[in-house]
C-alpha cells in the first residue's frame, strides 16, 4: 500500500529546466573545505555535467564544444565542436564517449583522442527532435530520449537504431537505465518503464505533471518526481507504490539515494532530505537561487550548485552549510567526485575543481 506525506513549501507555478545526470551518491573522501585546486575556462557558458574518466574530465557547454582536460592539472587534452548545446553528462562505456545536442544528432567519439566513431541523426522531420539531456550506455546499447516524444536505442559500436518507443509526448529528460529495464518520464507527466532489450513497454505509471526529471533507482525501488510538485517511490519487482511524497512546489532535480535519506532540489531554492522507509520529511534548507544542480553525496555532506551561482556542501544529517562557493552565473548540472576532488561546470564559462 502506498503512503502519501506533505511537506510546506511556496508554491510556484513555473519551473526551469535543465536536466542533469551524475553518480551522485559515492562511496569516497571529499573535500571538507572550499580548496580550489584548479578552473578551466570554456569560453562559453557550461550546461553540461562533468564526467570523470580515464584521468580526464569530459563536460559540455551552450555552444555545442566538448571539453577533455586532465583531471590533474586542468589542461586541455581534446575538444570536439558539434552542433548545438549539449545538455547533462555524456555517457562513456568501453573508451567510448556519447554526447547529443539540441539538434537531435548523437554523436559517438573515441575517449582518448576524440576521434569521430560515427553520428546518428533522425531520418524523420518533426518537432526539432532535441536531445535535451544526457544519453544512457549499457549492454553494448546507447539509449537516449528525444523531444519529438521518442526513446531510441543504437548499437553502440555502429550507431544502427535497434528500437524506437514513442511515448506521444515531448521528452526532456535522461534515460535511466537499470537491470533491464529503461525508465523515462514525459512532459505529459506520465512514467514509462521499457524493456531495454525489446523497447516494448512493461509497466506505466504517472503523476499530475510533466516528469522532466531522470528516475532514480537505488534498492530495488525507482523514484521519480513531477511538475506537479510530488516525489514518487515505486518497488520495481512486482511495480508495488511504496510512497509519494508532496513537495510543494515543482522538482527539478534527479533525486540522490544515499544513508536512508533521499535528497532533491526545488526551483526556488530548497534542498529536501526524505527518509527512504516512508517518504517523511528529514530536513529542508533555502538557499540561495534554483537548485538544477543534482545532489552529490559523499563523506556526510550533500555537495550541489544554484541559480545564483554558489556552490555548496551541506552536512547530510543536519543540514548545515559547511562550505560555499561563489563563481559567476549559474551552476544548472551536476557536479562529480573523483579522488578527493569535486568538478562543476558553471553558465561563467569555468570548469572548477575542488580539492
Amino acid at each position: 500500500m502506498s503512503r502519501t506525506t506533505k511537506m510546506l513549501l511556496p508554491a510556484l507555478a513555473i519551473f526551469l529546466l535543465f536536466p542533469c545526470m551524475a553518480f551522485a551518491a559515492v562511496n569516497e573522501s571529499a573535500p571538507g573545505a572550499a580548496n580550489l585546486k584548479w578552473k578551466y575556462e570554456a569560453g562559453f557558458g557550461i550546461t553540461g555535467a562533468p564526467v570523470v574518466y580515464d584521468g580526464k574530465v569530459f563536460v559540455g557547454d551552450g555552444e555545442g564544444t566538448l571539453h577533455v582536460v586532465n583531471a590533474v592539472t586542468g589542461q586541455l587534452v581534446w575538444k570536439h565542436k558539434g552542433g548545438t548545446t549539449i545538455n547533462g553528462a555524456p555517457a562513456i562505456m568501453d573508451g567510448v564517449v556519447y554526447i547529443g545536442g539540441r539538434d537531435g544528432s548523437l554523436s559517438a567519439l573515441g575517449a582518448a583522442n576524440g576521434d569521430v566513431r560515427w553520428e546518428y541523426t533522425s531520418k524523420t522531420v518533426n518537432t526539432p527532435g532535441a536531445i535535451w539531456a544526457s544519453p544512457a550506455a549499457a549492454d553494448g546499447k546507447v539509449f537516449f530520449c528525444s523531444s519529438d516524444g521518442k526513446v531510441h536505442a543504437l548499437n553502440a559500436k555502429t550507431g544502427a537504431q535497434i528500437w524506437s518507443f514513442d511515448t506521444g509526448k515531448e521528452l526532456r529528460s535522461t534515460p535511466h537505465y537499470s537491470d533491464g529495464l529503461l525508465f523515462v518520464g514525459d512532459h505529459g507527466g506520465m512514467f514509462h518503464a521499457i524493456d531495454a532489450n525489446t523497447g516494448k513497454k512493461a509497466w506505466g505509471g504517472g503523476a499530475g505533471g510533466s516528469i522532466d526529471t531522470p528516475a532514480t533507482t537505488a534498492d530495488g525501488v525507482v523514484y521519480f518526481g513531477s511538475a506537479d510538485g510530488t516525489l514518487q517511490a515505486v518497488r520495481i519487482k512486482g511495480v508495488v507504490p511504496l510512497w509519494k511524497t508532496v513537495i510543494g512546489e515543482s522538482v527539478s532535480t534527479a533525486a540522490t539515494v544515499s544513508g536512508g535519506k533521499v535528497y532533491l532540489g526545488t526551483p526556488t531554492g530548497y534542498l529536501v532530505s526524505l527518509h527512504v522507509s516512508d517518504g517523511s520529511t528529514a530536513w529542508t534548507l533555502p538557499c540561495q537561487g534554483g537548485i538544477h544542480s543534482r545532489p552529490l553525496v559523499a563523506d556526510g555532506r550533500v555537495y550541489f550548485g544554484s541559480d545564483q551561482g554558489v556552490f555548496f556542501a551541506v552536512n547530510a544529517m543536519t543540514s548545515k552549510t559547511e562550505w560555499t562557493f561563489a563563481t559567476g552565473r549559474e551552476i544548472l548540472s551536476a557536479p562529480a567526485l573523483h579522488n578527493g576532488v569535486i568538478y562543476f561546470g558553471s553558465m561563467d564559462g569555468f570548469l572548477y575543481a575542488i580539492e
